[in-house]
């Protein structure tokens, strides 16, 4: 009787694999990302994020965006917002996936980075504010996005 029920619940582990897998990697299926905009931005406040790979341990979560100004270059002052839009290209039409945003300063020596879960086919807004002077570091600052472990687009920003 026990070689028997090892036999069924092993062979019902074999079997629900392939169901896993295709529940689990049809989501997650992302072709590229297209960035469609990108400069400097004015936004509004929607609230705090737990974000503990970042100096900060948190990040702004941002409600509205206008692009004011579509430019590579940033003045280096307290206030600035700038970042990218972007459409997630995939195979599931309006389903989740996670994406790594990382973002770097040519300057300095850590970066910043978060998770952040995006659907596929809609238009996302990710980016940096310089909330203080302390912040304000001139060199290049660049925005990458990774889905499991591949950068699919970057921008990079000349502060100055």
């Amino acid at each position: 009787m026990k070689a028997m029920i090892k036999r069924l619940l092993i062979a019902s582990i074999i079997f629900s694999i392939p169901l896993l897998w295709s529940a689990t990697s049809n989501a997650a299926e992302v072709n590229s990302i297209d960035i469609i905009d990108y400069g400097l931005y004015k936004t509004t406040f929607a609230h705090w994020q737990q974000a503990p790979d970042t100096n900060r341990g948190e990040i702004q979560i941002v409600g509205a965006r206008e692009l004011i100004k579509r430019t590579k270059i940033i003045s280096a002052k307290s206030g600035a917002e700038f970042g990218i839009r972007y459409v997630v290209n995939g195979q599931d039409e309006g389903g989740q996936v996670d994406l790594l945003v990382k973002i770097s300063h040519s300057e300095l020596q850590s970066s910043d980075e978060w998770v952040t879960s995006r659907q596929i086919g809609t238009p996302s807004f990710d980016g940096w504010k310089f909330d203080s002077n302390s912040e304000v570091v001139p060199g290049k600052l660049t925005i990458e996005l990774f889905h499991q472990g591949t950068k699919l687009a970057e921008k990079t920003f000349t502060i100055h």
